[in-house]
């Protein structure tokens, strides 16, 4: 039930602006209508500070009255928003397209001065809507004061924690554990690293991974094996909510109690001054944290020490326990484990330890399965019949062990091992589990990561449970639905979209969601979600109406008004809404991943914000241009091989006032229609004409010149040249990203300054219009037929270039292109650049002493026997990068030799710096074989022959 909650205080959150926006004088209410809201939003206020207390106590601590009071502020808010949107809607079209947001004006399709009767009329209706939204809270607040809702205090959770158990499992029969626990080892002794007198420095090993990985258990198996060999060790627990003078006690305790004698302290009168001393530790109660601290201190600060800190969930408490870590110089280590990256990283950042992070890496496939069949049979074997379905089952759990181990506990309490048994646990996973003690394990254990994030962090996890299991989800697609769901708020200047950017990148952090396409520069496109993650958040999210999915499993809602996101996802083509619903009125975003024809009729749904329809037609989008709350549009269509159809988008597509992304690029489109010109709020347009002709450039033309909040545009047309839009200064302010896939010819052109992002594909060579005047472009990505000296010099003045891609088709010259420390002239050449991605069928660049001073990362991808061909050597002067952090090189293996690929290979590891390094061989079938080789061969079938 935590989850209504934390849905409570953040739709509370979305709307409190609102109310304040209402009560400007541009939406003209009446003098009784402006005291209704304002006090409608001082007693909102009130309630969203009361639930974000409430959200921080553990869901079955909580009265049930409380969470049913939560349940109804949640649904009250929703129709307050619903009301109010409707409304500013109205006047902001008839004011002539005032967004809600407060953004640019629009000119909507329809005549503003048809509207203004209906805003008088809409004034009155909200006046009267006022007053009765004001009854309704009222209600509410007497409720709150009733069951003493602001008396809710936090307290320890009253359920033990699963993982104890991990602290005391017989390591006979932990699966997988031995590799593991020796690489931590080896990292702890350092072994391997170099210099013999760093090892007595403090050493610290950051242990990190989801919930439920085996953090604990890893830990735990390397403690024991190790702390013989400590005069002093410690193992204690930090938890989500630490109370830091207990954990400070607890470690006095055991680095006191376990004091050893060393060969040179055995002198009896010492032993018995140790004696006292443990007992005179044994009383902290009085004690500061200081006084605790420093005890410590004096105890460690001779002795080699062993300390596990299990479970940091925030840099806060590390920065206490650092404080009693004595630098001794003896060897002493420290063991930590935490589900984010980003406080690994800062712990292991510190001057005073030698810190290295260790993520941990999911179950192999072997280990899996010994782990899923010992919980079910109490062996590693498994009967024949259910071979089959159980390596299905062990795919969705993908090496996760809590996960393997819940559904292995679900599966062991069956009265009989079937196969049907089993395809019906396998076709739940993601869905809905059964309740049993494992799976409950596993849900509170991914809870205690739920409850450690903001409140808007929830919501945007709790969102991704509309996407099917195993869907890829673009980063940028993802955080432009949350945007206009209002999941990303920030302040008046703030840029949401680097905001949802840094919401994205937290989920990653802390390991709820799992990066996929991670390019070059180290910067995932896209997430997965695991599929037990996927089980629980769709929990979370049934269990109070946040995302309804209807599957052709799960029966419609009895109460259709609770549904606010619907994720449509049938494939046998039925949508599951009942023929005979007119309105769904609260939904806000409709998922349709199913067939073309589970589409119900667009006009059920008045409110929606977020539409995507994959295999859409043209019966699915009809009705869409009266969908004038809608923010997100999404098309898509599966191509056919054997015919191409085309959608048609309705003229009136201008009446989307506050829609901020068109995405089109994966649907076929006629043709643009005029009104497109009228959408002034988009801010993404991604586009995939069917043709191009001299009415299509103009209107494109118009559209962007009209479109004066556009921040990203994607043009999809290969077989068109786009050169037209290069001759004209169209390009919005706030344009940063641009990218086009075209035919395109050597004119110059010339485009705005202002651009950041830029993407082109192909060029016959660089274009002259890439120079220095492109004052503020910092991200480039282009595919040139050939490359040419002068090309690297005008790509190297680019003043504010961090990350180029760049792709050279031909190799140009006999002689390998110089990137060296300057321009032409007196400037640094690549000033500001951090990642750099080259692919070419030879490797035709040489760094120089001095060149690109600030790179952290290259990634290389090059045919190695052309590169021979063509340079002979693989000289690529690597060695002359002294910033180089990550180096990733692709080769591909195609008629080279065994030596040449080794060659090639052996180049890339000259850099002093010893960067992280990746490299993958492609096509090694395809090889062939060294004059060395040959001979070898030759002599070994003579053997063979004598």
């Amino acid at each position: 039930m935590e989850v209504v909650v934390s849905a409570s205080a953040g739709m509370l959150e979305a709307l409190l602006p609102k109310l304040a926006k209402m009560l400007t004088d541009e939406y003209k209410l009446h003098k009784g209508a402006k005291e209704g809201v304002q006090y409608i939003r001082d007693e909102l206020e009130s309630m969203e500070a009361a639930l974000a207390k409430v959200a921080e106590v553990p869901p079955d601590l909580l009265d049930k009255q409380v969470k049913l009071w939560a349940t109804k502020v949640r649904k009250m808010s929703y129709n307050i928003e619903d009301t109010i949107d409707s409304f500013m809607v109205l006047v902001d079209a008839a004011a002539g397209g005032q967004s809600g947001s407060g953004s640019s004006t629009t000119c909507c399709c329809v005549g503003a001065k048809s509207l203004l009767p209906r805003t008088y009329k809409a004034r009155g209706d909200i006046a009267a809507e006022i007053e009765r939204i004001k009854k309704e809270v009222e209600e509410v607040s007497k409720r709150r004061e009733r069951y003493k809702v602001d008396s809710i205090v936090a307290a320890a959770p009253s359920a033990s924690d699963p993982r104890l158990l991990a602290l005391y499992e017989d390591e006979a029969k932990l699966v997988g554990i031995d590799h593991s626990r020796e690489e931590i080892i080896k990292l702890l002794s350092m072994e391997g690293q170099g210099e013999g007198a760093s090892e007595q420095k403090l050493r610290l090993v950051s242990i990190v991974g989801p919930g439920g990985m085996g953090k604990t258990t890893l830990a735990n198996a390397v403690y024991q094996k190790l702390q013989g060999k400590f005069g002093c060790t410690a193992f204690v627990s930090v938890s989500l909510q630490p109370n830091m003078k207990n954990i400070l006690s607890s470690i006095l305790r055991q680095v006191t109690s376990k004091i050893k004698d060393d060969e040179e302290d055995n002198d009896k009168n010492k032993r018995v001054r140790r004696q006292e001393s443990q007992k005179h530790y044994g009383n902290t109660e009085t004690w500061s944290e200081k006084e605790i601290i420093d005890k410590i201190r004096h105890a460690l600060e001779k002795r080699r020490y062993l300390i596990l800190i299990d479970d940091i969930w925030d840099e806060k408490p590390w920065k206490i326990i650092k404080c009693v870590l004595a630098e001794n110089k003896l060897g002493s280590k420290v063991i930590m484990t935490t589900r984010n990256v980003d406080v690994a990283r800062s712990c292991c950042s510190s001057d005073k330890v030698d810190g290295i992070v260790h993520e941990l890496q999911p179950l192999s496939d072997c280990d899996s399965e010994q782990l899923f069949y010992y919980k079910i049979f109490g062996n590693y074997g498994c009967p024949a019949e259910l071979k089959v379905v159980s390596q299905k089952i062990l795919e969705k759990c993908e090496g996760w062990p809590l996960g393997i181990i819940a559904i292995a506990s679900l599966l062991a309490n069956k009265p009989s091992q079937t196969k049907d048994q089993w395809c019906s646990v396998y076709n739940s996973i993601s869905t809905g589990l059964e309740n049993n003690h494992g799976v409950k394990d596993m849900r509170l254990i991914l809870s205690l990561s739920y409850r450690d994030m903001p409140l808007q962090l929830r919501a945007c996890l709790l969102y991704l449970s509309i996407f099917p299991e195993d869907q890829i989800i673009g980063r940028d697609d993802l955080i432009r639905r949350w945007i206009a769901e209002d999941l990303v708020r920030g302040r008046q200047d703030d840029n949401l979209y680097e905001l949802g950017d840094k919401y994205f990148n937290e989920l990653i952090n802390r390991s709820m969601i799992q990066p996929t396409d991670v390019d070059a520069f180290g910067r995932a496109q896209a997430c997965k979600v695991h599929d037990l993650v996927l089980e629980f958040i769709t929990f979370l999210s049934a269990e109070e109406d946040f995302v309804t999915i209807l599957n052709g499993q799960q029966p419609f809602p009895p109460q259709p008004d609770s549904i606010h996101r619907l994720s449509l996802r049938n494939s046998k083509g039925e949508h599951g809404i009942p023929q005979a619903t007119k309105r769904l009125p609260h939904v806000r975003t409709l998922f349709v991943s199913s067939r073309a024809n589970s589409m119900p009729p667009l006009s059920i749904f008045p409110v929606l914000r977020v539409l995507e329809l994959e295999q859409c037609t043209r019966r699915n989008i009809r009705g869409v241009e009266n969908l004038v709350h809608l923010r997100y549009l999404r098309l898509s269509q599966v191509y056919h091989y054997y015919y191409d159809v085309c959608i048609k988008l309705p003229e009136e597509i201008g009446n989307l006032q506050f829609l901020q992304t068109l995405d089109l690029k994966e649907a076929r489109i006629k043709e643009l229609p005029s009104t497109v010109v009228h959408l002034r709020q988009v801010r993404v347009l991604e586009i995939s004409l069917r043709k191009w002709d001299k009415r299509c450039e103009e209107r494109l033309l118009q559209c962007l010149c009209n479109l004066k909040q556009l921040e990203a545009l994607y043009i999809f047309a290969p077989d068109y040249s786009l050169d037209f839009m290069l001759r004209v200064d169209w390009a919005p302010s706030h344009l940063r990203r641009f990218t086009v896939c075209a035919h395109q010819n050597e004119e110059n052109a010339s485009l705005a300054a202002f651009v950041h992002w830029l993407a082109f594909s192909p060029f016959s060579t660089l274009p002259k219009w890439i120079n220095s005047s492109l004052s503020h472009l910092s991200n480039l990505s282009i595919v040139v037929k050939i490359l040419l000296q002068e090309d690297i010099l005008s790509l190297g003045c680019l003043p504010a270039l961090c990350s180029l891609y760049l792709q050279v088709i031909e190799a140009p010259t006999k002689e390998r292109l110089e990137i060296t420390e300057r321009t032409g002239g007196h400037a640094i050449a690549f000033c500001c650049l951090v990642n750099f991605r080259f692919m070419s069928r030879a490797m035709g660049l040489v760094f120089r002493p001095g060149a690109m001073k600030g790179l952290q990362r290259l990634s290389l991808t090059f045919d190695v026997a052309e590169t021979k061909d063509v340079y002979v050597d693989f000289n690529f002067g690597l060695e002359n990068l002294t910033s180089l952090q990550a180096l990733d090189v692709e080769l591909d293996c195609r008629c080279a030799t065994t030596s040449e690929v080794q060659a090639a290979e052996d180049a890339t590891y000259l850099n002093a710096n010893h960067p992280t390094f990746h490299v993958s061989r492609h096509f090694t079938e395809d090889m062939r074989c060294d004059q060395v080789e040959q001979i070898h061969e030759l002599e070994t079938m003579r053997i063979e022959d004598v």
